[in-house]
């Protein structure tokens, strides 16, 4: 019996804990259990030159259209807050963080996105790093791109490019379309998958992950050299008969897959 009530006021201490520790966190986050955000629309001032994309929460799209001035839709609320930097041709978009260490949600929320439109005649130095949430690359011309991604994902839709490298530290990379006249792409962990490749040097390194891919033109055409020490790859050394086009496959663990269409 004694027992009986000793578990019935430890449970109650519990429960009162966990009383004091709620409305202690809905007083720090304005009583309020879901963030009510707005959206915020900014131009940019001056010549762009490159485009610089840094996401932690929430997703960020880019697209293409037919109007003269860079842009850039981004929410805001008491909780989180994207935000957008130009310093010398240099436009900044960062996803949303937090504002106070003790932000937080009840319950699961949409986050609002953020949208860079950009001129369609516009070309741009692309850096894009990805440390969770979600980066949708849409169709359209970049001078260079460099993406890295540590958690999330990416999405690069019909991309042309004069040279793309990309990092995959985890989390993943889903290219549709690309056309470059290089690919660098270092997979140390996740994985890189692309549906087509039209590139006449493409150098692929798995260290653990993978990387599946297809590559538009003829195998016959590419020299192909493969470094494997471990995982898989199901292509072989070759000399090809273009001598502008080489693959150069490095994997240490993990697998590479490719595909010639």
């Amino acid at each position: 019996m004694k027992a009986v009530i000793k578990a019935i006021i430890g449970g109650s201490v519990i429960i009162g804990i966990g009383l004091i520790i709620l409305v202690i966190a809905l007083a720090l986050n304005d009583w309020k259990f879901m963030p009510e955000f707005e959206m915020k629309h900014y131009v940019a001032e001056g010549e762009i030159t490159e485009l610089r994309i840094d996401n932690s929460v929430g997703n960020i799209k880019t697209e293409f259209y037919d109007g003269e001035e860079i842009t850039v839709d981004y929410p805001v609320s008491n909780r989180y807050s994207g935000s957008v930097e130009e310093k010398e041709g240099l436009l900044t978009v960062n996803g949303l963080n937090k504002k106070h260490w003790y932000n937080f949600t009840f319950l699961p929320i949409v986050l609002p996105e953020t949208l860079v439109k950009i001129p369609r005649n516009t070309v741009l130095k692309l850096t894009v790093t990805v440390n969770a949430g979600k980066v949708e690359i849409g169709e359209g011309e970049f001078e260079k791109a460099q993406i890295t991604v540590n958690a999330g994902s990416l999405t690069a839709h019909g991309v042309v490019c004069a040279e793309l490298k990309c990092n995959v530290n985890a989390g993943a990379i889903y290219v549709k379309s690309l056309e470059s006249a290089s690919l660098d792409c270092k997979v140390n962990a996740g994985a890189f998958n692309a549906e087509r490749i039209a590139c006449p040097q493409i150098r692929v390194n798995v260290s653990a992950g993978s990387a599946n891919f297809k590559v538009a033109g003829n195998r016959e055409d590419y020299t192909i050299l493969v470094d494997k020490s471990a995982g898989s790859c199901n292509v072989s050394g070759q000399t090809g008969a273009d001598p502008d086009k080489k693959l150069d496959v490095g994997v240490s663990a993990g697998s590479v897959s490719v595909s010639f269409i």
